[in-house]
């Protein structure tokens, strides 16, 4: 059976913690990361990361791809800039498995049936 390979990037201030998205990442099946072009962008909202609003708009406008986004909180700011941009799931960093990452990435790319953004948060 032929299996899509979806393509992600991955953007974070914290190149620990990017590295560490991008290790759960290779471990998954049908999954390549990568800098160009990709299929679903990822976005890490570290709770100190000054930056995130600004990229988060930038990936956003930027409009290339699904964006998912891995947070450590969101405030009642970033909650409403999450929602004005399209984001596409929201994943808790501190629950964060390969599993839900999969799940995100998958749904992001189009390969699920969609989730309201509602029920990705819980």
């Amino acid at each position: 059976m032929f299996q899509k390979c979806i393509t992600v990037n991955v953007s974070a201030a914290d190149e620990i913690g990017r590295h560490r998205i991008v290790r759960q990442l290779r471990t998954l099946p049908g999954v390549s990361v990568v800098r160009e072009q990709p299929a679903v962008d990822i976005l890490l909202m570290g709770r100190h990361d000054r930056d995130a609003p600004a990229e988060l708009r930038r990936l956003a406008r930027a409009g290339r791809a699904p964006l998912v986004v891995v947070a450590d909180d969101l405030g009642e700011t970033e909650l409403m800039a999450v929602s004005e941009y399209g984001v596409q799931c929201v994943l808790w960093s501190h629950r964060l498995t390969p599993g839900r990452l999969q799940r995100a990435v998958h749904n992001a790319a189009g390969c699920c049936p969609r989730t309201p953004l509602s029920l990705a948060l819980v």
